[in-house]
């Protein structure tokens, strides 16, 4: 029998061992597959992407789900023993309406439930039965001061917690991190806020609110050349960099090597300007065709040429 989180004390201080959850362990893994092939696309994404994607792989979402130890051994008052607590998150199931709304980092979370809990066990067996948790979820409208505009957006009761706890929708979504906001929509928005904050496109009519934006936000304030791969998953990046790439036309070989020609023939190292300055003619060099392909036929017959010529 389980015991209850109430029946557990705090003996040490000390905090949690660090472990690597199955989840991030999975992250790991998958992404180590991808960048092992050296030909992929992935290497050629530009080093500031590639350095925040696996600074959010290695990182730990916030909990949500459940509450994690705040100590490594507590005391079980009701089997009066010591326990070794553990970290086990809850990892909830990432659905496609998540991606359009702000849940908060909430998720649907399986689970179990008991049959008939109240009814008697020589009546009705009671057996376990499977449950899928779906998260409270409200229309509510919010507006960004950044961009300037007001959205009709899905969320959870967590997500308006954060935003009342970072005063305001735009400080909510460029403090938190992109696993955390853990939604397509989330992180489109702060790719958008950091390139408008970037390009400085706000309130060209207000120069009073400009001013005040700019320095309200100033610590976010990034180039625009990493603003806009901000949020991007490692196939929308990939995408991204192949389209950028295709949109180079390709030079053909022909001009290279013209202008590797005039290069050599500027500089004098190139064999037609070497005849041309040598005043004795060109500088003419045996074949060694006989030799090497049928020197020990072709080399006596060549002695008596030679010396019949002399």
């Amino acid at each position: 029998m389980a015991s209850l989180v109430k029946n557990l004390k705090s003996l040490t201080p000390s905090v949690p061992r660090a472990i690597v959850t199955w989840d991030k362990a999975e992250r790991i893994r998958r992404n180590e597959e991808i960048f092992k092939d050296q030909t992929s696309v992935v290497h050629r994404l530009p080093d500031h992407y590639k350095k925040r994607y696996w600074e959010m792989i290695l990182s730990d979402k916030a909990p949500v789900h459940y509450r994690p130890p705040n100590s490594r051994v507590a005391y079980d008052s009701f089997k009066n023993q010591e326990v070794q607590l553990e970290n086990n998150p809850i990892v909830g199931i990432r659905t496609p309406e998540g991606d359009q709304g702000l849940w908060g980092g909430e998720r649907v979370v399986k689970g179990w439930i008991e049959s008939a809990p109240y009814t008697k066990k020589k009546i009705l067996p009671r057996y376990w039965v499977p449950k899928l948790f779906f998260p409270a979820l409200k229309t509510v409208v919010l507006y960004s001061e950044i961009i300037d505009k007001y959205m009709k957006v899905t969320v959870t009761e967590r997500a308006m917690r954060l935003i009342d706890e970072n005063f305001g929708l735009d400080y909510y979504i460029l403090r938190s991190q992109e696993i955390d906001l853990d939604s397509k929509f989330a992180n489109s928005l702060k790719r958008e806020m950091l390139l408008t904050l970037a390009a400085g496109t706000y309130y060209d009519y207000d120069d009073d609110k400009k001013a005040y934006i700019k320095e309200k936000y100033s610590e976010f304030c990034i180039p625009e050349e990493e603003a806009e791969w901000i949020g991007l998953e490692l196939n929308e990046a990939a995408r991204k960099q192949q389209d950028l790439e295709d949109s180079v036309a390709p030079v053909p070989l022909k001009y290279g090597l013209e202008q590797s020609l005039v290069e050599r023939l500027r500089n004098g190292t190139d064999d037609i300007s070497q005849e041309l300055e040598n005043p004795e003619g060109p500088v003419r060099t045996e074949s060694k065709f006989g030799e090497k392909m049928l020197g020990k036929y072709l080399n006596p017959i060549g002695k008596k040429l030679r010396s019949a010529t002399n």
